[in-house]
């Protein structure tokens, strides 16, 4: 059998884990078109208690950024086309997987990653590309370590991680 190859891309809006979404590490906006990766971009300059819906407080940093020759939705590859495009962004996206964990009823996620770059640009953004079946959605990850520190430790304080390969850094051994 033949199978067509489908890249992975961002669509519209999907509703964020519930386990995921307890962490109050991402910004999820509640878009209704196919350009959930452009939201994404934009939360990191939405401040404020409308945060979650694409509204003007959106709409007026689209000219922060070059979204031409970009994909919507966007697939993985048309990011690097966005960083060419911005020369000063830098942009990694991480995957999520859902994990059934006996005995315990609730499944827990484990985020790995998708695209990391080598160096970090002045203004770097960390994107969470969440799936529900078929369809995924961009997110835009405003606390990386409350992400995943269960995931990767009991601690409870701040912890710094390498993007990369996850490894815990506390203050004192950077």
């Amino acid at each position: 059998a033949i199978y067509k190859y489908t890249p992975m891309s961002g669509s519209s809006y999907i509703e964020t884990p519930k386990p995921i979404m307890n962490k109050r590490a991402i910004i999820n906006p509640r878009n209704i078109n196919q350009q959930c990766f452009k939201w994404a971009i934009l939360a990191k300059h939405v401040v404020g208690d409308n945060k979650f819906r694409v509204n003007e407080n959106y709409t007026k940093h689209e000219d922060k950024y070059i979204f031409n020759g970009i994909s919507f939705p966007t697939p993985l590859s048309d990011i690097s086309k966005f960083e060419k495009n911005n020369q000063n962004v830098s942009v990694n996206v991480y995957g999520l997987e859902k994990r059934l964990q006996p005995p315990k009823k609730y499944p827990s996620y484990e985020v790995f990653p998708l695209k990391v770059v080598d160096d970090e640009k002045p203004d770097h953004f960390d994107l969470l590309l969440v799936t529900d079946g078929d369809n995924t959605h961009y997110t835009y990850i405003s606390n990386f370590s409350r992400l995943l520190r269960s995931q990767k430790t009991s601690h409870t304080g701040q912890v710094i991680f390498c993007k990369r390969c996850f490894t815990t850094f506390n203050r004192q051994n950077l």
